[in-house]
């Protein structure tokens, strides 16, 4: 009984975990869209270049973001499971 209740703990745990990176994902990716549009208006640009530029930068950090933090996550797997 004990068995199955941690099981469930550890797969909410997880979840929320795996679940956290893509949300930091996504809101650096919207905040990178949103800030280049915002600096659009703000210089007058009269085209889109700063959401592209800045929004695709927000993608490639919130891609290398991701990875890192999916390595660290991997590797706290890892030490828990050779710990059991």
């Amino acid at each position: 009984m004990e068995d199955k209740k941690n099981n469930a703990s550890d797969s909410l745990r997880k979840y929320g975990k795996y679940s956290s990176v893509v949300f930091q994902m996504l809101f650096i990716i919207g905040i990178s869209f949103w800030g280049g549009h915002q600096l659009d208006l703000y210089f007058e640009t009269g085209s889109n270049v700063l959401v592209l530029v800045i929004g695709l930068s927000g993608l490639c950090l919130s891609l290398y973001t991701t990875v890192k933090r999916l390595e660290i996550l991997n590797k706290e797997e890892q030490d828990n499971a050779k710990q059991k």
